[in-house]
């Protein structure tokens, strides 16, 4: 029993290997979409710097009470400045940006120079007052010692108004 095989299919005998398949003819790439090239606007930094320094200017002339008003009379300046270089870049046609920052910067910064130059002014004679005004001295330590530093600003800055009128 050790000669027994088991009976042959019937049909042709099966082929065990492939023959390769032919090579495949090289395609192109597939052709890509892509959108045309954008001409890339310039930027107006002037424009956002003026308005920056303008807004500055203002913002540390009121949060110091016209105390830095020398500094903000700086970023004042350069504010405009600055704004004044973006609307001439808008309007020599390098680009179409920020025209609105630049007037906007340009107008702020007028402002704070007016009020910084006032607040200088101001500042000066309440300084002159002190030093030469025995009565005005007085009365400013006595505001200052009471504690009442707000009201003591207030009037300060009126007693620095009516300096101005005289």
């Amino acid at each position: 029993m050790a000669d027994f095989l088991p009976p042959r299919p019937a049909g042709p005998e099966p082929e065990l290997r492939r023959a390769p398949a032919p090579p495949a003819p090289p395609q192109a790439p597939a052709p890509t979409w892509s959108p045309p090239p954008q001409a890339v606007e310039p930027d107006n930094g002037p424009a956002v710097t003026g308005f920056v320094l303008s807004l500055v200017g203002g913002g540390l002339l009121i949060v110091s009470a016209g105390l830095s008003s020398i500094v903000s009379i700086g970023c004042s300046v350069l504010g405009i400045v600055y704004s004044l270089k973006g609307k001439r870049k808008v309007d020599a046609g390098e680009t179409t940006r920020n025209r609105g920052l630049a007037q906007a910067g340009f107008i702020v910064g007028i402002v704070s120079l007016v009020l910084a130059a006032l607040a200088t002014v101001i500042w000066t004679l309440v300084v002159i007052a002190l030093a030469t005004d025995e009565e005005f001295r007085r009365d400013f330590e006595d505001e200052f010692d009471e504690g009442n530093t707000i009201t003591a600003m207030v009037r300060i800055a009126a007693a620095g108004g009516r300096l101005l009128l005289v």
